[in-house]
């Protein structure tokens, strides 16, 4: 039996490797390349998520199946932070974030997204 040249073998390893890599990489999990053909990733466990602004506002949704916004987490029109909810019908129901004057800010809104309740923290 020949001896194998060892720059043969690790091309070999890489080649292999290479081919696994982009035979699976449509696969993530057991999931296939046609569930991520519409952008979605499944499900993503991390420790960390830093959104960047782009110029645009950083910013988290979420959605409902009926692809209705349920929470916005993001940057406000002054740059500041603040937390909206929503219901099913997409209505403002709650409020949590900064108010012009840089207070914290709480607002409830009935069903309909009518105005309830606030409160500042302003003291």
């Amino acid at each position: 039996m020949e001896k194998i040249d060892f720059k043969s073998f690790i091309i070999g390893l890489l080649s292999a490797t290479l081919f696994f890599v982009l035979i699976g990489a449509d696969k993530v999990g057991e999931k296939t390349g046609a569930e991520f053909g519409n952008g979605n990733l499944g499900d993503i466990v991390v420790n960390s998520i830093t959104v960047m602004d782009d110029g645009h506002g950083g910013y988290i949704s979420t959605y409902n199946q009926d692809g209705k916004r349920t929470v916005y987490i993001g940057t406000g029109e002054n740059q500041n932070g603040y937390i909206r909810t929503f219901n099913r019908r997409e209505d403002p129901t709650c409020y949590l974030g900064t108010n012009k004057d840089l207070d914290g800010v709480v607002v409830l809104n009935d069903r309909y997204g009518d105005f309830g309740w606030s409160q500042s923290g302003k003291q």
